[in-house]
């Protein structure tokens, strides 16, 4: 594989794939498909607007959200300026994020939950640095640095054209040594992953998947900011599998059984909370087949962080899931 960065990924996989599904999403009763080209030309619009708002090489975004698709587009576009994604948990307080982004001088901030997008309205002049605070909900609010996501679609997709050649050099110029992620430990610490130790460490996990296909579908819904939970989305994206991802965990448990995935992302704590709320209604079914029917009926595959408790992984077990590891992403935070 000779990709070394984020940028060079998509590009090779969009040429290799154009119009396939890559991504399917909700959109009212039914479901909206997602090309590659689709996918790549979104990436393209959100990367032109954060250059148009001075977003450059090196800048950090602060990025507080589940893995939305939304978010995952905003990431790999900050990634495609050089820039780097710095992930926060959404139980963070307002005060905790208004100190990460003036301690990290960060240039823009993305949002998904509305009661934070409340507490930074009323405080958004304390958040010095910061070029525009961006949410993801579809709430509407003037302000000239608060801005809605479908804005920043909209927006730069006029920016796109003019700034095509500029969006094409610095993504071409983009290093592997370049940071692409920070991570904030308990204790405080920050910890850099370049980008080419994180597409180095995706290429070598997937070396290991052999049995994975381009017809296999993944599903999501992870909120933690691990490094496990932000970068095993973009397994999808080297693998050529098709993904969904939910928008809460109400939607997860029923767009799962209109997706009806073959692999499922998902963290050992998410696991057990699906097996505390599958085993609660049973109704006569056996515990494997419930969880089986929970899980869309398809599930093949688990890709988690660690194990989860015994009772639990018996039960995935029982219910054909083989569960694929992958604890050298969390490692990479080491």
């Amino acid at each position: 594989m000779s990709e070394r960065t984020i940028p060079e990924l998509v590009a090779n996989k969009v040429k290799d794939h154009g119009t396939r599904l890559l991504f399917q999403r909700r959109d009212g009763w039914s479901w909206k498909q997602i090309t590659w080209l689709d996918f790549d030309r979104e990436v393209k619009n959100i990367a032109s607007f954060l250059m148009d708002v001075g977003f450059k090489p090196g800048d950090n975004a602060l990025v507080i959200s589940s893995n939305n698709l939304d978010s995952i587009a905003a990431q790999i576009a900050i990634y495609h300026l050089g820039g780097i994604v710095v992930p926060m948990p959404q139980e963070e307080g307002s005060d905790k994020i208004i100190e990460t982004a003036n301690n990290l001088k960060s240039k823009i901030v993305f949002l998904e939950k509305e009661s934070l997008l409340e507490e930074l309205l009323e405080r958004e002049g304390q958040v010095s640095d910061a070029e525009k605070i961006i949410f993801f909900s579809d709430v509407r609010v003037k302000h000239e640095r608060i801005i809605n996501f479908k804005l920043v679609l909209k927006s730069g997709l006029m920016k796109r054209k003019k700034l095509h050649d500029e969006l094409t050099k610095l993504s071409e110029s983009v290093s592997p040594d370049s940071v692409a992620a920070m991570f904030i430990s308990a204790e405080g610490n920050l910890v850099e992953i370049s980008q080419g130790i994180m597409v180095d460490t995706l290429s070598e996990a997937t070396k290991k998947y052999s049995q994975i296909g381009i017809e296999d579908q993944s599903f999501s819904y992870i909120t933690t900011a691990s490094p496990f939970s932000i970068f095993i989305n973009y397994m999808t994206l080297l693998m050529g599998t098709r993904a969904a991802v939910a928008e809460s965990r109400k939607d997860f448990y029923d767009d799962i059984l209109e997706v009806m995935p073959t692999i499922l992302f998902e963290t050992s704590d998410g696991l057990e909370a699906i097996y505390q709320k599958s085993m609660s209604s049973l109704n006569g079914t056996s515990n494997e087949k419930k969880l089986r029917k929970d899980l869309g009926d398809r599930i093949k595959y688990v890709f988690t962080d660690s194990m989860p408790k015994k009772e639990v992984e018996n039960l995935f077990l029982r219910a054909g899931v083989t569960f694929l590891e992958m604890p050298e992403l969390d490692h990479l935070a080491d």
